[in-house]
């Protein structure tokens, strides 16, 4: 098999003037390393002083100033990145800000025009207390019922006088369908003589008030009368 030179990849007869790599042990013409006079005739007498150039140490050792360039040219890609991406995240904190603003803006507006709007309540606390306290008032007043004509007790205890007036109901109701004792039983107002007050009657909810004065109206029998307050 033919021995080829490394560098012009031509066939090494035996006749021609050649040498190896002393490291790697590959052929190469004399005449293709373009040496100087001195330098073949040492290749010569010394045929393991040649290094060829793949092998040759000097070959793999890149320069300070190549290695400054790769780092430069990749710092520079790596700077327009960084810029690119920095740029991209002000853009959209800019737009995100803009949409705060016009949303600010909007709800200013919107609360400038509520409040010269002839519906703008009065902001005043002691004023909304009074409307909650008229609610709460309205909402405990529409399970009351009032019961006029209903004879006061005679008992000076008021224990019983309550016990007393609570009978009185019942026997009124239990005929009527009502089983269910009420909450309370009042009497409205100071005793007079001559006079029987009337007798509110604090029902478990508002639909029961409404049941007894349906139930009073539609019982012709019933004397005594239920009022809603």
């Amino acid at each position: 098999m033919a021995v080829l030179c490394l560098i012009c990849e031509n066939a090494i007869t035996p006749t021609t003037p050649s040498t190896k790599c002393g490291t790697c042990k590959k052929h190469a013409h004399i005449k293709c390393l373009k040496l100087s006079e001195s330098e073949i005739a040492e290749i010569i007498n010394d045929k393991s002083s040649w290094i060829c150039p793949k092998c040759s140490p000097s070959s793999n050792i890149i320069s300070i100033e190549k290695i400054e360039e790769i780092i430069i040219k990749q710092l520079s890609v790596v700077q327009q990145d960084i810029k690119q991406t920095i740029e991209n995240h002000f853009k959209a904190i800019n737009d995100r800000l803009t949409t705060v603003e016009d949303n600010v803006r909007l709800i200013q507006e919107e609360w400038a025009a509520f409040k010269t709007s002839n519906t703008m309540p009065n902001n005043n606390s002691s004023d909304l207390s009074v409307i909650v306290a008229e609610i709460e008032e309205r909402k405990r007043r529409s399970s009351n019922v009032l019961l006029f004509n209903l004879p006061e007790s005679s008992s000076t205890s008021i224990a019983q006088m309550v016990a007393d007036d609570l009978q009185q109901v019942m026997s009124i109701l239990s005929p009527l369908g009502f089983f269910s004792h009420p909450q309370k039983v009042i009497r409205i107002g100071p005793p007079k003589s001559n006079t029987v007050r009337p007798l509110r009657i604090v029902c478990e909810n508002e639909n029961m008030a409404k049941d007894i004065l349906r139930s009073n109206k539609n019982n012709p029998n019933v004397i005594n009368s239920f009022v809603l307050i």
